[in-house]
């Protein structure tokens, strides 16, 4: 038995497809609808096309066709860059290799030549890395730029004999992890266990640091007592900022209570932390807000004792606004 699906002449098949997608979304005439139902019954190739319209729409197939012109827009863009970046890197090596052989016929060490190389590779981080990473281009710039930030720390101190690397580097360091460690820890990729703990991470890291700051400077010129002092200030200091980082980040709690948890936070610390700092490190017992008269702004007992009692005083009242505001809240989502 013959099949009734034959094929049609080229140009009848021509129309059709043309009407096709016409007839998909049915806006196409009744009489070109008829033409085209008809001919798909006599059609097996119009059939088909019809069947993978069905089973992809235009709308499918016009973003295909767009991924893959952006795909090879972006193909087109690594290569530039790469390429780019490889020349940029040969003409850092042309300050390298003129530093060089200058050093070498001067007979003056490589000292000059370890500075300029590692300048050149700070030049390097900021343009050529980012140019020729495929991933996490801010992880590595940074990584890169501070590695070669240390290194000309080194040559630099090498050259001097000065022993102040470390004096350099450490509060360095720490300046630049205030700023660049957030970014840093966010484009690595963690295990599991501490993926969801980032923050974390940043404020166990940033305070590493500051205590290595202070040790360092004052350990570089013998300051015991300078060392005591500063590591006491930065405690009571930094104790506020992990009180309110944990305020923020894990108390479950609306925010309203945690904002007067802070305000609260603040307001105390502000008030009594000089005092407290005055004990722990000279053994001074006082209480500087009982010296309060706003009568007087002359004395600086009087003037550190008002602002602390007014800071004081308009923390605890926007706390407690905060408090009842959190507490309202909520209540009303208990219900």
């Amino acid at each position: 038995m013959n099949n009734p699906i034959t094929q049609s002449t080229d140009e009848t098949c021509n129309i059709v497809q043309d009407l096709l997608p016409l007839y998909y979304d049915n806006v196409c005439s009744p009489s070109s609808k008829r033409l085209v139902e008809k001919h798909l019954k006599t059609c097996e190739k119009c059939q088909n096309t019809y069947n993978e319209l069905k089973n992809d729409s235009i709308d499918s197939m016009i973003k295909k066709e767009a991924d893959s012109v952006l795909k090879q827009h972006e193909k087109k863009e690594k290569s530039a860059a790469y390429k780019t970046g490889v020349i940029i890197a040969g003409l850092l090596l042309i300050p390298i290799l003129i530093t060089f052989i200058v050093c070498l016929s001067n007979g003056d060490g490589l000292n000059t030549f370890a500075v300029v190389t590692a300048s050149m590779l700070l030049v390097a981080a900021m343009t050529v890395v980012p140019l020729m990473a495929q991933q996490k281009k801010l992880t590595k710039c940074i990584i890169c730029g501070v590695f070669a930030l240390l290194l000309i720390f080194f040559f630099v101190d090498r050259m001097y004999s000065s022993n102040e690397f470390m004096l350099w580097s450490v509060p360095t360091i720490f300046g630049l992890s205030i700023v660049l460690f957030p970014f840093v820890i966010r484009g690595i990729e963690l295990p599991p266990v501490l993926s969801d703990k980032k923050a974390l991470i940043t404020m166990l890291w940033d305070t590493l640091w500051l205590f290595l700051t202070i040790i360092e400077v004052c350990g570089h010129t013998n300051d015991v007592a300078g060392m005591k002092a500063g590591c006491i200030i930065a405690f009571v200091f930094v104790l506020a900022a992990w009180l309110i980082f944990f305020d923020a980040r894990y108390l479950n709690a609306n925010r309203f209570i945690k904002s007067a948890i802070i305000v609260l936070i603040a307001s105390v610390w502000t008030a009594f932390a000089d005092d407290i700092c005055e004990f722990l490190i000279f053994g001074t017992r006082q209480i500087t807000i009982k010296s309060v008269n706003f009568s007087d702004w002359t004395s600086n007992i009087c003037v550190n004792a008002n602002v602390y009692a007014i800071v004081l005083v308009s923390g605890i009242i926007i706390a407690s606004i905060l408090f009842v505001a959190g507490g309202i809240k909520a209540f009303a989502n208990k219900k």
